[in-house]
């Protein structure tokens, strides 16, 4: 099943185009991983497939539009996660859930799984930027969604954080999630993903399968970045 396709998508910013009439579609089960500079567009298409900002046309179609649920099987991170500072992690979470009337996964087993729960009790506005991407992860995770959008997750993580991020994301997959991670450094999605394609130009221009050599791949890597 095709869990989202994207059909002529465009979004533009005043004068600038920003997204040129991409193209994107991904069976279930993939990791797929969106390589792109900073300022590529990698932000506004994970805004606009959560319908955060308005397209100027195109189709996004999720689940081949067999779902009446769509906020409740996406969970996203965006970029620079947002939270309620006063509030404690926990509270966070307990708010979200809320808003959304979500009834599946614990907010200890989500903490759990992202390696925050020791940090539950303590008001977000002590968190390193770290510790809030583990909070946004488990967020994300919350409803146990069977699309996974990642922004920049390995922003603010250590390297031990890293691979526990790598590990959270192959867990998670094995579990039947689909998972589109965006970053800008093409080592990070060889270590996770199953296939690539690089926004460049205001679409994807490549798409690519990981067992592609390191040739291949580093050559890639030096014509789009």
């Amino acid at each position: 099943m095709k869990v989202i396709e994207i059909k002529g998508l465009e979004k533009s910013f005043g004068n600038q185009k920003v997204i040129k009439g991409l193209n994107l579609s991904l069976e279930e089960g993939e990791i797929f991983g969106l390589i792109g500079p900073n300022g590529a567009g990698k932000s506004t298409l994970i805004k606009l497939i959560l319908q955060l900002i308005k397209k100027d046309c195109g189709e996004i179609t999720f689940f081949e539009g067999h779902s009446d649920t769509i906020e409740k099987e996406i969970g996203a991170t965006i970029e620079e996660p947002c939270f309620y500072e006063y509030l404690t992690g926990e509270e966070n979470l307990k708010l979200y859930k809320n808003i959304l009337g979500l009834h599946t996964k614990d907010i200890h087993d989500a903490m759990e799984m992202t390696g925050i729960i020791f940090a539950k009790d303590k008001k977000v506005s002590q968190y390193s930027m770290g510790m809030k991407q583990r909070l946004a992860i488990s967020r994300a995770i919350l409803s146990n969604p069977k699309l996974l959008l990642l922004d920049e997750p390995t922003n603010g993580l250590d390297p031990k954080a890293i691979i526990d991020l790598r590990e959270l994301i192959k867990q998670l997959n094995h579990m039947g999630t689909t998972i589109i991670f965006c970053s800008h450094h093409l080592s990070e999605v060889k270590n996770i993903c199953s296939s690539f394609g690089f926004l460049y130009d205001g679409v994807i221009t490549k798409r690519e399968n990981m067992n592609d050599s390191d040739s291949q791949i580093a050559e890639m890597e030096e014509l789009f970045l």
